[in-house]
């Protein structure tokens, strides 16, 4: 029995632990697994969901010094003194100005990887499957080495010149 079925079981009757003991009943618990809910799921990146398409949270830092990362539109209340802060305040076509830098920025490497992998399932398909060995690293190293930096660079620039505000907390 693996370490997902005796978790699941942990929280069960003794009636199906007993019951679970049989290899019949490892089998038959493998393939009904529990769908976890999508909120629940475990996330491998760093962002918030939705952060792509709705844009970065905003981060606010109150001035007891306690910060916290927001989607825009939205209220926060700081925990530790009270104050309320709406991130609504930010005028809209600036943080749209943001939003519209990080789709584009996202863009490039997500087309390098579309062709890519366009390229790789045409050399796969026309029967040239070395030609994959040869594509596959050729572009992550002109990727790391030649546009990736170049990248970062623009995109660091391009968001250096965008403005910065400073929301008082509501009520102030």
């Amino acid at each position: 029995m693996g370490r997902r079925s005796r978790a699941r079981l942990a929280d069960g009757d003794d009636a199906a632990v007993e019951a679970a003991d049989t290899p019949d009943a490892e089998r038959a618990s493998f393939f009904r697994r529990r769908r976890v809910p999508f909120s629940k799921r475990e996330r491998l990146g760093h962002e918030a969901p939705g952060s792509i398409l709705r844009g970065p949270p905003v981060t606010i830092t109150c001035e007891c010094g306690n910060s916290a990362e927001v989607r825009y539109g939205t209220s926060w209340q700081c925990d530790r003194c009270g104050r309320r802060y709406d991130t609504s305040k930010i005028p809209r076509d600036q943080y749209d100005r943001i939003r519209n830098i990080t789709l584009r920025y996202r863009a490039i490497p997500i087309a390098l990887g579309a062709v890519s992998i366009s390229l790789a399932i045409f050399f796969t398909l026309t029967g040239s499957v070395f030609s994959v060995f040869i594509l596959l690293p050729s572009v992550l190293l002109i990727w790391f080495m030649i546009i990736r930096p170049v990248h970062r660079r623009s995109f660091r620039k391009a968001i250096a010149d965008l403005p910065t505000w400073d929301l008082r907390a509501d009520g102030q």
